[in-house]
């Protein structure tokens, strides 16, 4: 038979104190950590945070805050008054140059050059000063409109006139025409001063500048 050893239920004295230690640091331990896990401490509130939107802003937009408002860039000149200038302008401008040219032709000895010019005048004044005379009523190119309706007028006398000097052989004509032309020439430099006030107030004709020929 195999002997067996019965194990003594009586403690040593050196296992007890090692009981009596760890039971001391297992306490300290639990002291250290504030108490039993039931008990919980007061929690701090929660700030309140304000989630309300903030209003919409309108984009920034540095350029336009330095624009000026439309009113200050065009006059107010009533609606087309400066489509119908620029074309009666341009008529304008083709009969004082054909004024201009009638002489040089005739300069140059070249009389039936001269005689086809005043014969295109005599077709050109009347629809400018026509297209001058019907302009709407604006203040500001009130002016204008009175200093070429009165050349277009003297325009219309020198091709009269020379018209019949060229196709009448009528010898005192040409001077009679050479003398409303002397009196267009005096009226270039006002008409002039006029259109360019009409330009700075913003007034434009594609391809032209609003300036007459002195002569």
């Amino acid at each position: 038979m195999r002997k067996t050893t019965s194990v003594s239920p009586v403690r040593r004295p050196w296992q007890s104190v090692v009981l009596g230690v760890w039971l001391f640091v297992l306490g300290a331990v639990v002291i250290a950590c504030g108490g039993s896990a039931a008990s919980t401490r007061p929690q701090p509130s929660l700030a309140i945070v304000d989630y309300s939107p903030l209003p919409t802003l309108a984009p920034y937009s540095p350029a336009a805050s330095r624009m000026p408002q439309a009113s200050t860039l065009s006059p107010s000149w009533p609606v087309g008054w400066d489509t119908s200038f620029c074309t009666a302008f341009t008529d304008t401008t083709v009969a004082h140059q054909l004024v201009i040219d009638i002489e040089r032709a005739i300069a140059d000895n070249s009389r039936s050059d001269a005689q086809g010019l005043a014969n295109e005048l005599a077709q050109t004044a009347p629809v400018a000063s026509n297209e001058i005379t019907t302009l709407k009523e604006w203040t500001p190119g009130d002016q204008v409109k009175a200093d070429l309706g009165a050349m277009l007028d003297l325009d219309k006398q020198a091709a009269t006139a020379y018209q019949s000097y060229f196709n009448d052989n009528v010898k005192t004509a040409l001077k009679q025409a050479r003398q409303v032309r002397n009196q267009v020439s005096k009226a270039v430099d006002p008409a002039n001063t006029h259109l360019q006030q009409l330009a700075a107030l913003g007034l434009s004709c594609p391809g032209q500048d609003l300036t007459l020929e002195a002569f």
